[in-house]
C-alpha cells in the first residue's frame, strides 16, 4: 500500500493517465493524417488497442506498414511526414476543447500541493503533444507548474525502458524512494518499477484489462488518489 505522505514528488504519465487522449485525440488524428498522406489505411479502436503495445506514434506507423506487407524502411519518409501531420491534427482536436483532463486530476494535484508534494511529467510522447495538452486541457485548471518534464525527445529508448524515469529522477535530484509514479499501462508500470519507483495505476480506456498485479495500488479514477492525499492535510 502506498503511503503518499512519505513522498516528495509524484511523476505522472500523460496519455491515458492525465487525459484520455488515446481514443479521443490520437486515434482520430492518426486517421486524418493517413487520409492526408493518401494512404488507404484506417484504424478502428480494436486496431489501435493492439498498436498501443508499441510505444511511440512513428513506431506504430512503421509496425503497421510491416504488418500490411509493405517495406517500412522504403516508406520511412512518408510515414515520418504522416506522423508530423498527425501531431498537428492532434493539437487541433485539443484546441477544440474536446479532451478534458481526467476526472480528479485537478483535485489530486492541488491536494499534493497542500501536502507540500510536487508533481512532474514523465512521458515518451512528443514535447509538441505534451505542450498542446498543457495549453488546451490543463492550463484552464490553474495548476501549479510541474517541477520536471521528460518527453520523448529527451530519451533514446521509450517505455517500457526505464530511461525516461531515470532521467526524471536525475533532474529532480531525488532518489526513487522519494517519488511515486502514476501510470495507466503495463509498459509504464514496467518502466517505473525498473527505476525503483512505487507505481499507482489509474485504469484507462485501452489498458484497463492489462496485468497490474505487481502495482502498489490500482484505482479507477484519480479522485481516489486525491482522497488519499486530502486525508494527509485534514
Amino acid at each position: 500500500m502506498i503511503t503518499l505522505g512519505q513522498h516528495k514528488c509524484v511523476l505522472f504519465d500523460v496519455d491515458g493517465t492525465i487525459a484520455e487522449t488515446e481514443g479521443q485525440a490520437h486515434l482520430p488524428a492518426f486517421n486524418l493524417a493517413l487520409q492526408d498522406a493518401g494512404l488507404s489505411w484506417r484504424w478502428n479502436r480494436a486496431d489501435y488497442k493492439q498498436l498501443l503495445k508499441t510505444a511511440g506514434g512513428f513506431e506504430r506507423l512503421m509496425r503497421y506498414a510491416q504488418e500490411q506487407g509493405a517495406d517500412p524502411e522504403a516508406m520511412r519518409d512518408q510515414l515520418s511526414a504522416a506522423h508530423k501531420a498527425k501531431n498537428v491534427f492532434f493539437a487541433q482536436i485539443l484546441a477544440a476543447g474536446s479532451v478534458p483532463a481526467r476526472t480528479g486530476l485537478r483535485e489530486l494535484i492541488m491536494a499534493l500541493a497542500r501536502a507540500d508534494i510536487n508533481w512532474g511529467v514523465v512521458t515518451t510522447t512528443s514535447r509538441f503533444n505534451w505542450e498542446a495538452l498543457c495549453r488546451y486541457s490543463l492550463a484552464p485548471l490553474g495548476l501549479p507548474s510541474p517541477v520536471v518534464i521528460v518527453c520523448g525527445e529527451d530519451v533514446s529508448k521509450k517505455k517500457p525502458d526505464p530511461e525516461a524515469y531515470q532521467l526524471a529522477l536525475k533532474r529532480c535530484g531525488l532518489p526513487a524512494q522519494a517519488c511515486i509514479a502514476i501510470e495507466d499501462s503495463r509498459n509504464g508500470l514496467i518502466s517505473a518499477q525498473a527505476t525503483g519507483l512505487e507505481v499507482a495505476i489509474v485504469k484507462s480506456e485501452f489498458f484497463a484489462d492489462e496485468d497490474f498485479t505487481v502495482a502498489a495500488l490500482v484505482v479507477n479514477e484519480l479522485t481516489e488518489l486525491a482522497d488519499k492525499v486530502r486525508a494527509l492535510t485534514e
